[in-house]
């Protein structure tokens, strides 16, 4: 058993479910059209990690493919230089790819980290554990479509020129930094956060929504929306007025942290909502 330095470079296919549902109706050849679909995805990976790897005398056991999960992989690299380099080269293979015509365009998403003391027993069913796996992963979850993110100790690492600080909420709901740089030519660009302990913010906001929607129909939205809102928010409201519950409304939304969630809610309900919230984004 010993400790080594690894970066760890995790990606993952964005909307992958949707993808597999749609090849499963088109061909209707079960299990088979998706070992096909993800086969395509591994004569990206391999050569990728082969061209990235080849100048540098590198040790298989500590520079590969640690775990491959259908529609994503985790690798391992000795040197952080290889880990970027790794992902530079599989999204120019998939550049290529999406430059063809007729054909469906892929997204991915990437995170790396790197961690000083990756545990190794090469006789453990785990023969690699550590927290730089975790943060690998977070990272990934994190990053927008076509972003690469990546943590402070991987970006010391690497040419600082070309990321930027980013922001992001993990899967419990907690913001998290991290540096960015767009990969993919069909990246995605970030959303702009809007500031909610700027107050004007709040206002607009409380105006727009008595302009879109009746107090009724935000009721049935909160009633139909309670596992994503953790409850009914409209439980927990008080005031005498229609603009005081919206008020009263928004308020307990930011305070539980649920603000976000709700907005992408009424934005999907509403077009006209959707278009006036891009004011508060600056």
């Amino acid at each position: 058993m010993s400790s080594h330095q690894l970066t760890i470079v995790q990606l993952d296919l964005v909307n992958s479910s949707q993808s597999f549902k749609e090849l499963f109706e088109k061909y209707d050849l079960g299990n088979e059209i998706l070992r096909i679909f993800i086969k395509k995805i591994e004569e990206i990976v391999i050569p990728a990690l082969n061209e990235s790897t080849k100048n540098y005398n590198i040790d298989s056991n500590f520079t590969k493919i640690e775990m491959s999960m259908a529609d994503g992989y985790r690798l391992i690299f000795e040197y952080p230089e290889n880990a970027y380099k790794f992902v530079e080269i599989f999204c120019r293979l998939v550049n290529e790819r999406n430059q063809k015509p007729g054909i469906d365009q892929w997204m991915f998403r990437f995170g790396a980290a790197t961690d000083r003391e990756i545990n190794y027993d090469p006789k453990a069913i785990n023969i690699f554990t550590g927290h730089g796996f975790l943060r690998a992963k977070e990272l990934e979850a994190g990053a927008f479509p076509g972003w690469l993110f990546v943590d402070e100790m991987t970006y010391d690492e690497l040419s600082q020129d070309k990321f930027s600080k980013q922001s992001f909420k993990n899967k419990h709901g907690k913001f998290r930094e991290a540096y960015g740089y767009p990969m993919l030519e069909n990246y995605v660009q970030p959303i702009k956060p809007i500031i909610w302990t700027d107050d004007d913010n709040k206002q607009v906001l409380i105006k727009i929504l008595q302009d879109v929607f009746t107090e009724e129909e935000l009721k049935t939205i909160c009633e139909n929306n309670t596992s994503k809102l953790k409850g009914n928010p409209y439980d927990a409201i008080t005031g005498n007025t229609v603009n005081a519950r919206y008020s009263s409304l928004v308020n307990h939304l930011i305070r539980k942290g649920l603000i976000d969630s709700f907005l992408e809610i009424l934005c999907k309900s509403s077009e006209h909502f959707a278009d006036l919230v891009k004011s508060l984004r600056g």
